[in-house]
């Protein structure tokens, strides 16, 4: 369950954030005193899920690229093969 919080932790708070409307179209009666928590409460879980997705996106761009590895040794092969081409000549 903490995965698939943590996996779809945003969609869950704009699934959350979108209710509250429509719930209150429905009981059009409800104090306003007993909404106040409710959006102080979206208003943290958001935030809590804008800093979770940031900290995922800054480990996702200090991340190597796999790609890195592969064209670093491309560079060395490259490299190897000039350096026997230049002994044959």
């Amino acid at each position: 369950m903490n995965a698939f919080v943590s996996r779809h932790g945003v969609r869950l708070y704009s699934l959350l954030s979108a209710l509250v409307p429509v719930l209150l179209g429905f009981w059009p009666n409800v104090d306003f005193a007993a909404v106040l928590p409710v959006a102080a409460v979206l208003l943290g879980a958001g935030e809590v899920a804008q800093r979770h997705e940031n900290a995922k996106t800054e480990a996702a761009l200090f991340a190597t690229s796999p790609w890195d590895a592969a064209e670093a040794a491309q560079v060395e092969v490259t490299d190897e093969e000039e350096a026997r081409f230049r002994k044959s000549f």
